[in-house]
């Protein structure tokens, strides 16, 4: 909800100056609304880091067994 005050009063779509005098804009949110928004946000993080982790660790599977399958083949242990 913007509140309006002092728009009719100063701001006319015919004036040269009604973008440098404009009022400005008030948009009012509940404290319950910016906690939620703030939950939601942190479940969407953690959501993405458990996704990175179990790429990562998909990743990491399949490289050691490319690298136990080249020390398999050569005999080393490096």
């Amino acid at each position: 909800m913007t509140i309006d005050i002092y728009k009719q009063a100063f701001y006319s779509p015919n004036s040269f100056f009604s973008s440098f005098f404009a009022p400005t804009e008030i948009y009012v949110v509940a404290k319950e609304d910016i906690e939620k928004a703030k939950h939601e946000q942190y479940h969407a993080q953690l959501k993405a880091i458990n996704e990175r982790i179990d790429y990562l660790q998909t990743s990491k599977t399949e490289i050691q067994s490319k690298i136990d399958a080249y020390h398999k083949e050569n005999g080393t242990n490096d």
